[in-house]
């Protein structure tokens, strides 16, 4: 892998796509700042941590959409073939894409998030600096790392269907966040014959009923870090690989 060519191919990435990046952060502005209003509007139907849900909302919709578009070029058979005739290596396509899909877009994303922030605290007359969405509180940024999970689900996405891939990879990603958590479930179930099983979160903690009350079990500390390891770090990276072995099958 070479890094001159790393260089060059974000920099073709970002000069032949600038006017349409530009749009984007102005229309994700916009976005965040509706979303702002419409939960100041409502403010009484929320209860607290609407930065958050804002933040996470904004984070995953613009996030899909520009993960989604790196290899837009094989919705078309003609600009399919320019991107794979672009003298470089499968592998630095890829890594130039999750550069700019991943340390780039999260960059620009907290930057645009902070000004909508700023400006709904403003209007709404409690800007200071507490106020502020804090990224640490409550292991809040762990998102950070949910996200990079997202990335890799839609650029395998993009290589995968060619047509409308963006709807099919998110149709795939519910159809297997709704089969992992069922058999997640069931197995709990037959593991724990004698408990009501309420609600799990694969890889973190199930909540089970006794007694008419709910009680919520985690993993111990040393399991929860291989984990935290396999979730945030492994699958993402794998995803990844699955992304280039496939941008390699289609160079063939």
């Amino acid at each position: 892998m070479n890094y001159s060519t790393l260089c060059l191919l974000i920099k073709r990435q970002c000069k032949e796509h600038y006017k349409t990046y530009v749009i984007g952060l102005l229309v994700l502005l916009i976005f965040l700042v509706f979303m702002f209003l419409v939960v100041h509007q409502w403010k009484d139907s929320f209860s607290g941590a609407v930065q958050n849900g804002v933040f996470v909302i904004g984070l995953f919709i613009a996030g899909g959409v520009f993960s989604n578009a790196m290899f837009s070029e094989f919705s078309t058979p003609q600009s399919g073939m320019w991107l794979l005739g672009i003298p470089a290596k499968a592998s630095e396509k890829v890594v130039s894409s999750i550069v700019i899909s991943t340390v780039f877009f999260l960059t620009a994303y907290v930057i645009i998030f902070y000004i909508a922030d700023f400006f709904y605290l403003l209007f709404a007359g409690t800007l200071t600096f507490k106020a502020m969405l804090n990224p640490f509180k409550n292991d809040f940024y762990q998102f950070f790392f949910i996200y990079l999970t997202f990335n890799a689900l839609m650029l395998l996405g993009s290589v995968i269907f060619n047509k409308n891939s963006f709807i099919k990879m998110l149709l795939t990603i519910a159809v297997l966040f709704f089969l992992l958590n069922y058999l997640n479930g069931w197995l709990l179930s037959f593991l724990i014959p004698e408990a009501t099983i309420v609600s799990t979160i694969a890889f973190d903690s199930f909540l089970f009923s006794h007694h008419g009350e709910n009680v919520k079990v985690f993993l111990p500390d040393n399991i929860n870090l291989y984990s935290a390891l396999f979730v945030h770090a492994f699958l993402p990276i794998a995803l990844w690989i699955l992304v280039w072995l496939k941008l390699k099958e289609k160079e063939i």
